[in-house]
């Protein structure tokens, strides 16, 4: 399984950034119901005892609920293809619940992230012949600003491929328990 965790998003906001699809031809555009925040990627794990160490890593997650607004139009470049974004504000409670996630998965076996957290929502990838276009599509959307949505749960996600296209299914979710005494962040 090749695995994720993440911020599901609600329906109104997914429904709000469905609507900047199509406004920049030639996009592969990210199907709504995909759109999330990654916190982690994990990446393919076949070992039930390694999955069985996740889930129980995950459900010690603790954390206070917060809201957090995604803000800003961005491009990331990448390997095959450049991604058009919609930024998120960072704040202290959302890097604090990423680094909690990394420790975490870490503790349960699993490598450290590759990547530097950069939170984001994928709205869609293009060529990077299209990169004068998508810079355009930046500068229409650059003010786009969400209203602030709650944080009670993060979600393991499972990446499936169906007919070419990435497909996310919900594995876990893991909700903010108010019993759960707090995690001091590791050093």
């Amino acid at each position: 399984m090749r695995l994720f965790v993440a911020l599901d998003l609600p329906a109104d906001v997914r429904e709000t950034l469905a609507l900047m699809r199509g406004s920049m031809p030639g996009v592969q555009w990210v199907p709504a119901e995909n759109h999330h925040i990654t916190l982690r990627f994990i990446g393919e794990v076949t070992d039930r005892h390694r999955m069985e160490e996740i889930d129980l890593a995950l459900s010690r997650l603790a954390w206070k609920p917060f809201e957090l607004s995604l803000a800003q139009a961005d491009i990331r470049e990448g390997l095959n293809a450049d991604s058009l974004l919609i930024g998120v504000e960072r704040t202290p409670q959302l890097d604090a619940l990423q680094s909690q996630v990394e420790s975490a998965l870490r503790r349960a076996g699993c490598f450290p992230a590759k990547r530097r957290f950069q939170p984001a929502v994928t709205l869609g990838h293009f060529s990077p012949s299209q990169r004068a276009d998508a810079i355009q599509w930046v500068q229409r959307h650059n003010l786009f600003r969400s209203k602030p949505m709650p944080v009670e749960h993060v979600t393991l996600f499972e990446s499936l491929r169906s007919l070419g296209e990435h497909v996310y299914v919900p594995r876990a979710e893991y909700a903010w328990q108010p019993d759960m005494p707090l995690i001091p962040e590791e050093e």
